[in-house]
């Protein structure tokens, strides 16, 4: 990889809010893991981590990793294992914070996502982007329905969702993470 920043994303799989509100663990795609680990690589994140207690899920990842960092899977598409090679697994996002701030000596502001507005903890993209300038800083995004009034509560700002020229808002996860990577590392 060529330069990164100091930008850390969890793709969070619990607690994560079900259609009806109730708190669960969602399940790891394949999709998740391959085109959220490109578009991270791409905007220069520094690491990668899927947030699911479940340790066949964490299994799941893992087997994916290592096949395209060995053998046939390395041999056919070096791209993928490049991108492959910022995910970690853990079982909870705090879990992720603690390891980023060993790693840099910072603790890092942590930013949740969400499709919804919250009205308290609301950052804006430029004020995320300002953020980013001083410290490291943890997005955490939801699976299923969102990310679980526990996490809401926890982070220390909710980012501003994306909107576009419509109503209509409930883009895939991949999606916005890279939208929001795409606006957040203007600034770099």
């Amino acid at each position: 990889m060529d330069k990164t920043f100091p930008i850390f994303v969890s793709l969070v799989h619990y607690p994560v809010l079900d259609k009806n509100g109730a708190t669960v663990t969602t399940s790891v795609t394949l999709f998740d893991i391959h085109d959220i680990a490109r578009s991270c690589v791409t905007f220069g994140v520094s690491a990668f981590y899927i947030i699911n207690h479940a340790p066949k899920q964490q299994e799941v990842v893992q087997r994916v990793i290592d096949f395209w960092n060995t053998g046939f899977g390395k041999e056919y598409n070096a791209n993928r294992k490049e991108a492959l090679d910022i995910v970690r697994t853990t079982n909870y996002w705090e879990e992720s914070r603690d390891a980023i701030e060993r790693e840099t000596g910072q603790k890092p502001i942590v930013i949740g996502t969400s499709a919804r507005r919250h009205q308290s903890k609301l950052l804006t993209n430029e004020q995320a982007q300002q953020a980013l300038l001083k410290k490291p800083i943890l997005l955490l995004f939801g699976t299923g329905w969102g990310l679980s009034p526990e996490i809401v509560q926890s982070v220390d700002y909710m980012l501003q969702p994306i909107e576009g020229p419509t109503d209509y808002n409930h883009l895939s996860v991949r999606s916005a993470v890279a939208i929001l990577l795409y606006e957040l590392t203007k600034v770099l």
